[in-house]
């Protein structure tokens, strides 16, 4: 069978698929598997804090070791045909830029990059694609023009086909562009960033201005329950996970002062383990969702209503929670016919008669532990559509 997409839906079918002794043909976007947890940081500093993104590592190592898992990535969907119940994609994806069997590693091409695309290490030499100039349409090809051997080609191609009686689309969401709310000055107003960007700074791989003795705030529902931007459904996921990332900052950052702007904590039960750490701290919790956020003497300044008064309060950090909006433009969905809500998500109506099951956030915003139930739901569905091919 066919399985689309490699984030925690996909990885737990395909991992409970071949534990069935099925054989899956994984394709995935991406140069790499785990879908947006490849981004994510676990939020457990000292004591787990159930963020599932270490279960999706666990499932990735899994799948990877599988016999019966061929995994492909950087894939794109060339065609898509259907006859007699069986699928057959047709495939395109980057050929390796260096040839490595061609290649003298001389490393001038690392030197002539502009932009530290190309880099060597352990004596060979590597081509970060999204850092390529050329790749991402602007002039350069600087590498090309000093390779004394003709190593490099940045655009060659591969294609290729795979086949299967049965297609699991766990395609996932996106993460809606916080650029579309202006009103939140993120790329305007310095200090403003979003949920995704922490994660680097938990990461440890880009700056930011938190730490002890500092003030930050979180603004939940980005992009979600909004009638004007994204779309008006909650998103599901972002009152955990703010709440996750707002505790590990105070955990790494004692006198870290932290300010949370909520409408109100969604998949949360009031005897939650996260609500009640939240009450062991002294991080403030305002119900209110902020007008807008503007500079004021170099840092981010929130406006927002209390009672019948309008307030604002100064930050040194300010966080956009942002929320899931569904992929619109997926050209394999669209060959597949599958239906969408009115918000956007896809729906299963007549799918599962065409051997097409729905996994994960493509059906709407789900987080982590969910997607992989989710994946193993489908998983048991596509059984159950093989075992009836075969009567």
């Amino acid at each position: 069978m066919v399985l689309i997409g490699g984030g925690p839906a996909g990885l737990a079918c395909a991992a409970e698929l071949a534990e069935r002794g099925i054989s899956v043909a994984l394709l995935e976007r991406r140069e790499a598997l785990g879908g947006r947890v490849q981004d994510l940081s676990c939020k457990g500093l000292v004591h787990c804090r159930q963020c599932d993104v270490c279960r999706v590592h666990r499932l990735r190592s899994q799948v990877l070791a599988s016999e019966l898992v061929t995994v492909h990535t950087g894939v794109h969907l060339e065609q898509l045909e259907r006859n007699s119940g069986r699928y057959r994609f047709d495939l395109v994806r980057p050929k390796e830029a260096i040839d490595p069997g061609v290649c003298s590693r001389c490393g001038k091409c690392v030197e002539a990059c502009p932009t530290g695309a190309m880099t060597k290490a352990g004596g060979r030499i590597r081509l970060d694609r999204g850092s390529c100039r050329s790749i991402q349409g602007l002039e350069c090809e600087r590498c090309v023009s000093v390779c004394p051997v003709g190593a490099i080609d940045l655009f060659g191609e591969e294609h290729l086909s795979v086949n299967g009686n049965a297609v699991v689309v766990a395609t996932g969401s996106l993460e809606f562009d916080a650029a579309e709310e202006g009103r939140l000055g993120w790329g305007e107003v310095p200090g403003v960033i979003t949920s995704m960007e922490l994660e680097l700074f938990l990461e440890g791989r880009r700056d930011a201005d938190i730490g002890d003795g500092r003030r930050a705030a979180f603004l939940l529902c980005i992009g979600s329950r909004s009638s004007r931007v994204g779309t008006t459904k909650c998103s599901s996921v972002c009152c955990k996970y703010s709440l996750r990332q707002a505790l590990a900052l105070k955990e790494r950052f004692p006198q870290l002062s932290i300010t949370m702007f909520i409408m109100d904590w969604r998949g949360l039960g009031p005897e939650d383990g996260l609500l009640k750490e939240l009450a062991a701290t002294d991080i403030q919790v305002v119900r209110s969702r902020p007008a807008d956020i503007f500079a004021e003497n170099g840092r981010p300044a929130v406006r927002y209503a209390s009672g019948n008064e309008i307030a604002c309060q100064g930050f040194d950090s300010v966080i956009l929670s942002i929320g899931l909006v569904p992929d619109l433009k997926d050209d394999t969905l669209s060959q597949l016919a599958i239906p969408r809500d009115p918000w956007g998500d896809l729906t299963d109506d007549n799918c599962p008669d065409r051997g097409i099951f729905l996994a994960g956030s493509c059906r709407g915003p789900r987080d982590i532990g969910h997607c992989v139930s989710d994946g193993i739901l489908a998983a048991k569905q596509v059984m159950m559509h093989l075992e009836a091919d075969h009567e």
